[in-house]
């Protein structure tokens, strides 16, 4: 089992060609930083149907001889950075800007993007344990890359708030326009474009809907398997938002009594494995003279792993899908949003 939780606008481009991209030092020189955007991990979204001469069936609730409106829960996808490419690779010249005072021809001279990941105390062995300098500033995990190497796809539903990708392109544009063909006074410049991971309540809903949505296994079940832990994941999430929409002098205790309980919830019916084995997790009668499973039904229930112990299954958390933790992180995010400071350091938000 693992071991998890430690608590309870683009500006016209004139003329910019892109180089070879190669690992620059930077620091020195003027830095354009453009509005950051704050993206979701996941956003609500309307499944709509096939066209009916493929005889597929439209999505939504199936009421067998009931009347049949197909009202099924909110529509809900992950969250996307989609940066612009060319063939495979990051279209740089969409994010070099000739500034204002300078002249093109200009040319990009080196790029990289840089995720930065702040960590979690709540769920350390997963996000990674947040780091400080000696004034109390935090010191993010960074991952670089460079040229070929910058990935301009990335999936957002299990990505801890406070997570910020920065793509950095130095260009060396001219002082003055060209006379008679011959190109002014080189200058470099960099521009700084970020983009950001949120998290408030109203987020989280579809973080539910989506992690209600997807399967992670062969068993066609999501990491929220249970529907009694759907329904009361939706409960607490309103009880949360009714919280922090109080306006009573009490709000802050609202609050926080509605976030300890809803981690109290999911930490209690959670199933905290490496892999999700269903051989183990769901055992049930041999077929063919092998072992097989007993496909889990709509209530949590309770695992066992022989001598090492037991635990709910209303949810599932693994490597590959940390649904647990990333539910606790978007707590983790919104407590301190919401002015409910634990330890200290504590982490940044925005």
């Amino acid at each position: 089992m693992r071991k998890s939780l430690l608590c309870l606008t683009l500006l016209g481009v004139s003329a910019i060609v892109a180089s070879p991209s190669f690992a620059l030092d930077t620091n020195s020189i003027s830095t354009i930083q453009r509005p950051a955007f704050n993206l979701a991990e996941a956003y609500p979204c309307t499944v709509t149907a096939y066209p009916d001469n493929l005889g597929i069936a439209p999505q939504g609730l199936f009421k067998g001889v009931c009347i049949d409106d197909r009202v099924g829960p909110p529509g809900a996808a992950p969250g996307l950075l989609c940066l612009a490419r060319k063939g495979f690779a990051l279209d740089v010249n969409c994010f070099a800007v000739v500034p204002v005072g300078q002249f093109p021809p200009c040319f990009v001279q080196g790029y990289q993007l840089t995720k930065e990941v702040p960590g979690s105390f709540k769920c350390p062995d997963v996000y990674g344990l947040p780091h400080f300098d000696d004034k109390g500033n935090l010191i993010p995990y960074r991952y670089f890359q460079f040229g070929s190497g910058v990935r301009t796809w990335w999936s957002l539903n299990f990505t801890q708030p406070g997570t910020r990708f920065i793509l950095d392109v130095v260009s060396v544009c001219r002082t003055t326009p060209a006379v008679n063909g011959v190109a002014g006074t080189p200058a470099l410049h960099k521009d700084r474009w970020i983009w950001r991971v949120v998290a408030d309540v109203n987020t989280l809903r579809y973080v539910i809907e989506v992690m209600h949505g997807g399967a992670v296994s062969t068993l066609e079940i999501p990491c929220i398997l249970a529907e009694d832990m759907y329904d009361a994941l939706v409960k607490a999430q309103e009880k949360l938002a009714t919280a922090i929409g109080s306006t009573d002098e009490n709000r802050l205790t609202g609050i926080g009594n509605a976030i300890f309980d809803f981690e109290a919830l999911i930490v209690a019916n959670c199933l905290f494995v490496e892999v999700l084995n269903p051989l183990v997790a769901f055992p049930g009668p041999d077929q063919f003279g092998a072992p097989n499973i007993q496909p889990p039904g709509n209530l949590a229930q309770t695992v066992f792993f022989g001598g090492q112990g037991s635990a709910v299954a209303g949810i599932i958390d693994t490597i590959e899908h940390p649904c647990c933790c990333k539910l606790l992180v978007d707590l983790e995010w919104i407590s301190i949003r919401q002015g409910l400071v634990g330890q200290s350091p504590t982490l940044p938000v925005f």
